[in-house]
């Protein structure tokens, strides 16, 4: 649920706090979940939501089980013996907490807000919120080319599939077109206008939050049997997980 250049700002963030992950391959893990081929609306998708987010039919992304990935295709491996793959997976991993907070901080809020919106026609009003949501992205991006899309994914050839459920012509399909929206925008996106639906003070606050929650999540595995536990948000303290308040 998170934007692209969201996963990116927070990528940045969490490998300041670990340099032993390969760069390039943590930036690509932390867009490879949104893999699926969307159809025209992209409100379907192949492979499915349920497989690259661990969701059940007709789940939201607040319920992904970002702790069932973890222990079947992170837990196990050394990462001194295949770092690529490690740092790979480990994004993929912090994409999928990134979309459970994002639902919590500002999904939750912006259809208790816009309810009215939603209710006469759902697909206007997503379209509209996410226009606001991608036009911070085109946005930031403009301003930072020192920026892991810039840096890495712009210029880097798509890596190879780390994972089994991934389809690596769908991934580079995904990337390919990730590359394209970002780095020849349409100039409507940069024409001054208001954002009722998310500003870029509150963008950059679920990427400090979101860090913030991360780092914590990843303290607590360390320490914790979670064999049983499907979800982050079940040892993530209530408080890191509260709805932001409007306007967002």
């Amino acid at each position: 649920m998170g934007t692209w250049i969201c996963h990116l700002r927070i990528a940045e963030k969490l490998l300041l706090h670990f340099p032993e992950l390969d760069k390039t391959l943590f930036a690509f893990g932390n867009l490879a979940p949104d893999s699926g081929i969307p159809n025209e609306t992209w409100t379907e998708f192949d492979p499915p939501k349920e497989v690259t987010h661990f969701l059940q039919k007709g789940e939201g992304e607040d319920m992904i089980r970002d702790l069932v990935y973890y222990r079947e295709y992170l837990a196990g491996l050394d990462p001194q013996e295949d770092p690529q793959k490690y740092s790979f997976r480990f994004g993929y991993f912090t994409h999928l907490i990134c979309d459970i907070l994002w639902m919590k901080y500002i999904a939750s809020t912006t259809k208790a807000a816009f309810h009215e919106l939603f209710e006469q026609d759902k697909q206007k009003a997503v379209n509209l919120v996410k226009d606001d949501w991608y036009g911070l992205d085109q946005l930031y991006n403009q301003a930072h080319p020192e920026g892991l899309f810039w840096q890495v994914i712009h210029k880097t050839p798509s890596p190879p599939s780390y994972l089994p459920f991934i389809q690596e012509k769908a991934l580079h399909q995904q990337y390919a077109h990730i590359r394209k929206f970002y780095s020849e925008p349409d100039p409507e996106w940069f024409i001054e206008r208001p954002y009722p639906y998310l500003n870029e003070p509150s963008m950059t606050r679920v990427v400090e939050d979101t860090v913030q929650s991360t780092l914590i999540i990843l303290e607590k595995i360390k320490y914790t049997d979670i064999s049983k536990v499907q979800s982050s948000t079940e040892i993530l303290p209530q408080e890191f997980m509260l709805p932001y308040s409007m306007p967002l």
